[in-house]
């Protein structure tokens, strides 16, 4: 459902206190400050995608900053993506600074302090989503915030017109809310990718990237049960040694990180309208599962009911 919320619904004088509330409950707690006299004029449409909070936030020249002491209020960790519609935007973390233009993305995590700088009347779309469904780790992001993705290179080009859509029309697609919410952190990953250098400050950029490309090759060959830590290290070209200490340093396993992946695949299917016509053991094959019994076990354990039982209860 989409809500909006306007201050010119509001006195004059009660504009900034309005604002500043509907932007802390919206989001984050940060301070905002209005660059220009009164009155201010601001305006946010707010929807939801899966797990993602979708928001178009037009308003008059603006600044907005998150500070530690409001990170300590509140530790609400979660990355945000903005896509400028209109305007300008100076985006500032981690010891970068980057300006934003109509069309590019740039991303900022609230797990540290940040500050955004609007000095024209602008429109900007905010994705808010936890780190995972971009493949990230909380506090990992450091190597790409305030960095800027072109709307006409790279996977960039891509990202762009797709979220631009998915945020007009999210809507539409209601029934598909949760397939594209995990296609849309697919994406996010795919670009944050490509930047230099690496995506955190705790893994070198070589094993990161090593790292991403595992993880794009796992999600490529879920299907195929024969799928092994043996199998991906020689795709990769590195030894199994060091592939296990890639995932040891992420807390997880290879073995894991597929059982988890395969587990969402069917998790998707099972709660989506594309497979509605497969059945539970057909579901179970095309993501790896060859036993079904074992499947069973591993998704009531993932999920707390059988896929039967989760299926039930979503249709």
């Amino acid at each position: 459902m989409t809500v909006v919320l306007r201050t010119q619904d509001h006195a004059a004088a009660e504009r900034r206190a309005f604002w500043q509330d509907l932007v802390c409950d919206s989001f984050v707690p940060v301070h905002v400050e209005p660059l220009h006299g009164e009155p201010f004029h601001g305006e946010l449409t707010a929807d939801r995608l899966g797990a993602v909070q979708i928001s178009e936030i037009s308003a008059d020249p603006s600044r907005v900053d998150r500070t530690p002491r409001l990170i300590a209020r509140s530790d609400a960790e979660y990355l945000l993506v903005g896509l400028m519609q209109s305007g300008s935007a100076v985006i500032r973390q981690d010891g970068r600074e980057t300006v934003l233009r109509p069309g590019e993305i740039a991303c900022y995590d609230t797990a540290r302090p940040y500050t955004l700088v609007c000095r024209e009347d602008f429109s900007m779309l905010e994705f808010m989503l936890p780190h995972r469904l971009a493949h990230l780790d909380s506090g990992r992001t450091g190597g790409v915030t305030a960095t800027r993705f072109s709307a006409t290179e790279g996977v960039g080009a891509l990202v762009s017109p797709f979220l631009t859509r998915v945020a007009r029309h999210s809507g539409e697609y209601a029934d598909s809310a949760e397939n594209l919410s995990h296609t849309l952190g697919d994406l996010l990953a795919t670009m944050l990718a490509e930047r230099r250098p690496g995506l955190d400050d705790e893994l070198p950029d070589a094993r990161r990237t090593t790292l991403l490309r595992v993880r794009a090759y796992i999600d490529q060959h879920l299907a195929d049960p024969g799928l092994s830590p043996e199998q991906i290290a020689r795709a990769h070209h590195v030894s199994l040694r060091y592939l296990q200490k890639l995932f040891a340093d992420e807390q997880t396993t290879i073995a894991a990180w597929i059982r988890q992946r395969r587990l969402e695949g069917c998790r998707r299917d099972l709660s989506g309208p594309f497979a509605a016509d497969r059945t539970v053991a057909s579901i179970a094959v095309r993501w790896g599962f060859l036993d079904p019994a074992h499947f069973s076990r591993v998704f009531k354990a993932a999920y707390g009911s059988s896929p039967s039982d989760f299926r039930a209860r979503g249709a």
